[in-house]
């Protein structure tokens, strides 16, 4: 996966092709078509480059352990060299900072924010409970309100798969996460292109899939 942080407004790195007409519109059809092909625990090597506020490029290679099931990710930042430069972990209880090296650890909230955006990207990615839909001839939206605002879920292609999910709150998005050119391994369905951007931090995050192992 090539993950890139950059800020502000910048061409987009990824086309999607014209969305074909949905043959089943019915919003939980949809939602139920989707919920068991992402895998619920995998390993992905990543190639990383991040732009922070104020900050050089920094270009690290990394591995990303997600569980699903168990609701538990680990994303490390290796040089090229292999020597660590960032690890950041989560659970269901929320983000950690393993550890980074004192250039990064200065932007502790940058980081932290990094690792709430992985969050958000590899998990809940169907809403938990039924919800109505608002339908297209290509997509079907659904909503769920949350504490922090309502979570946006867009679906569409064939077979149906996530095309958006983002948190709408006030005037606009705290964040929002689109996916694109998802390939099939072992039965499940991984995106190999994401782009995140973030509301809060004003930085984007771009997602290539260099290489993915999927768990039994």
């Amino acid at each position: 996966m090539l993950m890139t942080i950059t800020l502000g407004c910048s061409k987009e790195p990824f086309r999607r092709g014209a969305l074909p007409p949905l043959v089943n519109r019915d919003p939980q059809a949809v939602r139920n078509a989707f919920a068991g092909k992402p895998a619920a625990k995998f390993t992905s090597d990543d190639t990383v480059v991040i732009k922070a506020p104020f900050r050089d490029e920094i270009a690290v290679l990394g591995v990303l352990q997600v569980d699903r099931t168990a609701g538990t990710f680990e994303l490390l930042g290796l040089s090229h060299m292999g020597v660590q430069i960032f690890h950041v972990a989560g659970d269901r209880d929320g983000v950690s900072i393993r550890s980074a090296v004192p250039q990064l650890m200065e932007n502790k909230r940058v980081l932290e924010a990094i690792a709430q955006d992985t969050h958000n990207m590899y998990f809940d990615l169907v809403p938990p409970t039924p919800s109505k839909g608002t339908v297209t001839q290509t997509t079907v939206e659904l909503r769920e309100k949350t504490k922090d605002g309502t979570l946006v879920y867009v679906y569409g292609s064939d077979p149906v798969v996530l095309l958006e999910k983002r948190l709408d709150a006030g005037l606009g998005s705290t964040w929002r996460v689109r996916y694109y050119d998802y390939a099939m391994q072992a039965h499940h369905l991984y995106p190999r292109g994401i782009v995140m951007q973030n509301g809060q931090f004003h930085y984007r995050i771009v997602v290539k899939n260099r290489a993915l192992s999927i768990d039994p």
